[in-house]
C-alpha cells in the first residue's frame, strides 16, 4: 500500500523546516526512549511514573517535545496532534509507523550526552520504532556518551538475535 498524501505532507513539512527539526530534542542528559510492554504498554507506565518518580519525571519523551512545537498554517496545531492524527490512517505501517520513525529519528539524532531507556517485551525491528530506527540513528550520533553506546550495543544484539523480550532499562542520573 502506498503512503497517503497526509503522511507525505508531514514529512515534507519536516524536510522544509530545519528550525523545527532542531527543536525536536531534549536537553542534554534528559532524553528517555521507550518501547514495548511490561504489564501494559510502556508509554502508559511512563505516564504514571512521571507523576510519582522524580528521576523519571525529569526525563523528556518525544511526545513531550512534539506537544510544544507549533505548526503554523497547518491543519493540526502541534507536531504531536499531527502525528497522532496519522496513527489512525490505515495501513499504519506505511503511514503512522513511517511518521513516528521520522520524528523519532530526528529526536535521537539531536540527543546529547546520556540517554535513558525503558525497554520491555515485544520489541522487534519490524514492529517498533526503537528497533527499526532509534538504535541505528543513536549508534551514529557522535554526541552521546559511552554508557549510552554500551546500552545500545546490548539492545542491538538482542534485536539482531531475535530476542524480543528485552525487559531492560537504564535511567541515567
Amino acid at each position: 500500500m502506498p503512503m497517503y498524501p497526509q503522511t507525505k505532507e508531514l514529512l515534507n513539512f519536516l524536510q522544509k523546516n530545519p528550525t523545527i527539526r532542531t527543536r525536536i530534542a531534549a536537553p542534554p542528559n534528559k532524553t528517555l526512549l521507550y518501547a514495548g510492554n511490561f504489564f501494559k504498554p510502556i508509554w502508559q507506565e511512563l505516564e504514571q511514573l512521571k507523576r510519582s518518580n522524580g528521576q523519571i519525571a525529569s526525563k523528556v519523551l518525544l511526545p513531550d517535545v512534539l506537544a510544544t512545537i507549533q505548526t503554523p498554517g497547518q491543519a493540526h496545531p502541534t507536531l504531536l496532534t499531527w502525528a497522532k492524527a496519522l496513527d489512525a490512517v490505515i495501513p499504519w505501517k506505511e503511514n503512522g509507523f513511517i511518521v513516528w520513525r521520522a520524528l523519532s529519528g530526528i529526536f535521537v539524532a539531536n540527543a546529547v550526552s546520556m540517554v535513558s531507556f525503558y525497554i520491555g517485551s515485544n520489541v522487534t525491528k519490524n514492529e517498533k520504532v526503537f528497533g527499526a530506527t532509534e538504535i541505528h540513528v543513536l549508534m551514529r550520533n557522535p554526541n552521546i556518551d559511552a554508557v549510552t553506546k554500551d546500552m545500545l550495543g546490548y539492545y542491538q544484539r538482542c534485536i539482531q538475535s531475535g530476542q524480543s523480550a528485552i525487559n531492560a532499562g537504564f535511567i541515567g542520573g
